[in-house]
């Protein structure tokens, strides 16, 4: 199991030497750098010699997905630069959570959303087809977005894209804080990556957790082969980085 932490990339020297495996990049910020910004990261990165395998917050919060005035041209000339741009870096896999993006507006039923999500899903998944990349559908809570607040619902989603470059995520703190069980993940049918931090404090885990270990068991019950990207808060990575690389990886191997 390969443990990665989420970061932008003026951290990736401090995630090399806590010993994670990789370093998982905001793609929205990789497509808002201007070329000669992109040029010089790019090589940051490749003299840390730390992948960058996995990129997350796909679109910038002033993307409105389902507005109706935010066109089809608008969304796939943006996913370009940003894919293209994940895909240099190394990037097979990019995270959709991207909350505000997918909020539903008020004056737009559900239904209507959930239909115009899934149109946007697949214009996501063709993008990502031209660049080799897995797009992983992150449902969040219900602070943070009206749209897709279940492991649940984005395996529904998934289903209704139906697109082989569209499959889903699970983020433990998302599934916790909406009192969801982990377990379910096996009568959904899998994951394609994982997020993970702690429920109190959104933290880098730092000790066990009964949570992580059904987690990790549903993964395994499903024949899980991807990544597990830290998504919290570590202020002092070179003293906590290695305990939870340790943590982590212990915990898969007795799940």
């Amino acid at each position: 199991m390969q443990i990665g932490f989420c970061a932008k990339i003026d951290r990736i020297g401090e995630i090399a030497a806590a010993g994670y495996d990789y370093i998982e990049l905001p793609v929205s910020a990789a497509a808002a750098w201007t070329e000669e910004e992109f040029a010089r990261n790019l090589d940051i990165l490749r003299a840390a010699k730390l992948p960058a395998p996995a990129f997350n917050v796909l679109f910038p919060g002033d993307i409105a997905l389902l507005s109706p005035d935010t066109k089809d041209e608008a969304i796939t000339n943006y996913l370009h630069l940003a894919l293209s741009r994940a895909q240099a870096m190394g990037g097979k896999t990019v995270v959709f959570g991207s909350g505000k993006s997918r909020m539903r507006p008020e004056e737009v039923s559900y239904d209507a959303a959930f239909r115009r999500l899934t149109d946007v899903t697949r214009l996501i998944g063709d993008a990502a087809a031209k660049h080799g990349i897995t797009i992983v559908i992150e449902p969040l809570n219900r602070s943070e977005t009206n749209m897709i607040n279940s492991v649940a619902e984005g395996a529904c989603l998934r289903a209704a894209a139906n697109h082989p470059n569209v499959q889903l995520l699970a983020d433990y703190f998302h599934i916790a804080k909406e009192g969801h069980d982990p377990a379910d993940l096996a009568r959904l049918g899998g994951i394609a990556h994982c997020h993970i931090a702690t429920l109190e404090g959104r933290q880098a885990p730092l000790q066990a957790d009964e949570g992580f270990t059904k987690l990790f068991a549903a993964m395994k019950q499903t024949g899980y082969q991807g990544l597990v990207s830290v998504e919290g808060r570590c202020d002092d990575l070179p003293k906590d980085g290695p305990v939870t690389v340790a943590l982590l990886k212990g915990l898969w191997n007795e799940a």
